[in-house]
This record gives C-alpha cells, sequence and structure tokens, in this order.
C-alpha cells in the first residue's frame, strides 16, 4: 500500500498526456462527442493544460491543487456530457475519483496505518 500514491499519480499522468496529445493529434476512438461543440482554439487550450497537468502532477508541490482543480474540472465536464445527453464519460469520472483520492490523500494512499 506505501506506492498506491505514486500509482495513481502514474496512472493520472499517463491518461492526462494521452489525452491532452488527443487534442492535438485525434487518435483516441471515439472522439469526444462534445469535440464538435467547443471552439478549437479552447480545444486545444483544454489539451495544453492536460499535459501541463501530466507533468506536474509529479512534483509534490503541485500535486494537491492539480488534482483538485482537475477533480473539479473532470467533474464539470462530465455534468456538461450529461446535460447535452451525451454519455462518454466514463473516463473523466474514472479520473475524477482517482485525482479526488490524490487531492483528499486519506491514510491508506500514505501507506500508513492508525493503532
Amino acid at each position: 500500500m506505501k506506492y498506491l500514491s505514486k500509482i495513481i499519480t502514474a496512472i493520472c499522468s499517463l491518461l492526462f498526456l494521452s489525452i491532452g496529445a488527443d487534442k492535438f493529434l485525434n487518435f483516441l476512438e471515439p472522439p469526444c462527442s462534445m469535440m464538435d461543440h467547443i471552439s478549437p482554439f479552447i480545444w486545444m487550450l483544454f489539451g495544453v493544460t492536460q499535459i501541463i497537468a501530466g507533468i506536474l502532477i509529479w512534483f509534490p508541490k503541485f500535486k494537491k491543487p492539480v488534482a483538485t482543480f482537475f477533480t473539479v474540472f473532470m467533474l464539470t465536464f462530465s455534468i456538461v456530457h450529461l446535460i447535452n445527453n451525451t454519455y462518454d464519460i466514463g473516463g473523466s469520472v474514472f479520473m475524477a475519483v482517482l485525482l479526488g483520492l490524490l487531492a483528499w490523500n486519506p491514510t491508506f494512499l500514505k501507506g500508513t496505518t492508525k493503532e
């Protein structure tokens, strides 16, 4: 359990890097159903932000702010998807849960137990 936080960080980092790069390269299938409803500039801005988050999440100083911001970000866009009757939210909800764990950082992520 000692390495659980690092494993979650690695998963989130890889997901950030891949979904951020996808904003430029369009390699994930199926593409996001909201892509046509968002300005290309904003779409690429999201991509840059996600790539930066994938790097910054490794730094202890930035891990909690990145995790907290993107927990809210992912949940917000999951709700936007639902409001627009699109349901491709599995990845963002999964990431929001993982990022929420990093932001909250319960004792089991720290590898400590209270006795």
